[in-house]
C-alpha cells in the first residue's frame, strides 16, 4: 500500500481553484481530473506499509465512533510519522485524494447522495476536509484524516498494555469533534501528556459515577476556569492529582449551576475558538437557504416558456470551457439565462 504526498504546487493550484472545481469531487469516482487541472503528475510517492483499511462507512456506526475509530486506525498503522511529518499539509492532502480519495468522497457523501450547497460553503468544506483550512493546528485537528492522527497520538498509552488507547474510549465518541476542539485545539496546556492525563482522569471518575458531562454545558466552560488558573500558577508544575481536583471541581461547580472562585470572562484564552462542528456530526444536515451552483462535471437542466428541457455537461474539453456552455457560469437553480433567442430557467444541477 502506498503513501503519496501532493506535491506544493499541486496543493496551492487546487485550493486556488475550489470555488471552481468543486463539483468535481462530487462527479470523479477517480482522482484523475486532479492530473488535468494541475496538468502533471500532482503526487510523490512518500512510503510503501502495510494495507489497512479505515472504520467500515457502511456499518451502523455514528460519524462519531468512525472517526474515534480511525484515530486508532491511522495513528497505530501511521505511528511512524514524525510530529513534523504528521503536520505537513501536503501528507494530508495526498492521502486524502489518492489513498483514502474514494473513502473520503463516501464519508461526507460526495457523490453519494448529498447535494452540493453554494460554492463557498462547498470549497470551504472541501478545503477544511481534504486540506487545512487554517495554519497550524486549527488546520491538522480539522482535516479529516489529520485530526484522527493527531488525537491518537495524544491519546496513545505505551504502557498500557491492554489497551492503549483507554484514554481515547474514556473520551468516547459522543459529540467527539466538538470534544477534539475543546481538549486539544482551543487551549495549549492540553498538549502537555501529564494535564491531558489528569483531565482524563476527572472524566473517568465521572464516568464511573454515571454522571454525564456535555462540551457545551459542562467541559467547555471548565476548561476556560483551567485555563484562567493558569493565569496565576504554571499547570504543568502542578501534580497530576491537583489538576484532575481543580478540573473536577469546576465541574461539579458549574453542575450545581455554581460559577467556579476565578473570574473566566478575564482570562479565557484568545486561542479560544468556538467552531462549529454540526456538520460532520450530522451529514444529512439540510440548509434550504442553501441553491446549488452550476460548476464543472455538473449536468445542467434548463425549460423554457413552451416546456422545452435540455440538458449540457458543463465542463472542460481538451483543457477548455466549449462556449456553449459558458452562458452557465456563475449560474445557479432558477436562474434565467439567454440562449438561441430563448430565455431559458435553469431548472436543476445534477452532480
Amino acid at each position: 500500500m502506498k503513501l503519496y504526498i501532493m506535491k506544493r504546487e499541486a496543493l496551492e493550484t487546487l485550493k486556488a481553484n475550489l470555488p471552481v472545481v468543486y463539483g468535481k469531487y462530487y462527479t470523479e469516482k477517480t482522482n484523475q481530473w486532479i492530473s488535468d487541472i494541475c496538468g502533471e503528475d500532482p503526487f510523490i510517492e512518500f512510503k510503501d506499509v502495510t494495507e489497512f483499511k479505515l472504520a467500515d462507512l457502511n456499518s451502523d456506526l455514528t460519524p462519531g465512533e468512525i472517526d474515534l475509530n480511525n484515530c486508532k486506525i491511522l495513528y497505530e498503522k501511521l505511528q511512524f510519522l514524525s510530529e513534523s511529518q504528521a503536520s505537513d499539509e501536503r501528507l494530508w492532502a495526498g492521502l486524502a485524494h489518492t489513498t483514502f480519495y474514494d473513502y473520503m468522497r463516501k464519508r461526507w457523501g460526495y457523490g453519494y447522495g448529498k447535494k452540493p450547497k453554494s460554492a463557498e460553503k462547498e470549497a470551504g468544506a472541501i478545503q477544511t476536509r481534504f486540506f487545512y483550512r487554517y495554519t497550524g493546528r486549527s488546520g491538522f485537528y480539522r482535516n479529516t484524516l489529520s485530526k484522527c492522527w493527531w488525537v491518537g497520538h495524544n491519546t496513545y498509552d505505551p504502557n498500557n498494555n491492554q489497551n492503549h488507547f483507554e484514554s481515547l474510549d474514556i473520551i468516547g465518541s459522543n459529540d467527539l469533534n466538538s470534544k477534539i476542539n475543546e481538549f486539544f485545539y482551543n487551549f495549549t496546556f492540553s498538549s502537555n501528556p501529564d494535564v491531558m492525563a489528569a483531565i482524563i482522569e476527572a472524566l473517568r471518575q465521572f464516568k464511573e459515577e454515571g454522571r454525564h458531562v456535555l462540551v457545551r454545558d459542562h467541559i467547555r466552560p471548565a476548561m476556560s476556569y483551567l485555563n484562567a488558573v493558569g493565569g496565576s500558577v504554571v499547570i504543568d508544575c502542578l501534580e497530576r492529582e491537583k489538576i484532575t481536583r481543580i478540573f473536577a471541581d469546576a465541574v461539579d461547580a458549574i453542575m450545581q449551576g455554581d460559577v467556579p472562585t476565578l473570574n473566566l470572562e478575564g482570562n479565557i484564552s484568545a486561542e479560544e475558538e468556538d467552531i462549529d462542528y454540526s456538520d460532520d456530526e450530522n451529514t444529512d444536515a439540510v440548509d434550504t437557504s442553501d441553491v446549488p451552483e452550476v460548476t464543472l462535471g455538473c449536468k445542467v437542466v434548463i425549460r423554457n416558456i413552451d416546456k422545452e428541457t435540455k440538458t449540457y455537461k458543463y465542463d472542460m474539453v481538451n483543457g477548455m470551457l466549449p462556449k456553449a456552455v459558458e452562458v452557465f457560469t456563475g449560474c445557479k437553480v432558477g436562474d434565467v439565462i439567454e440562449m438561441r433567442g430563448k430565455e431559458w430557467r435553469i431548472e436543476d444541477v445534477i452532480f
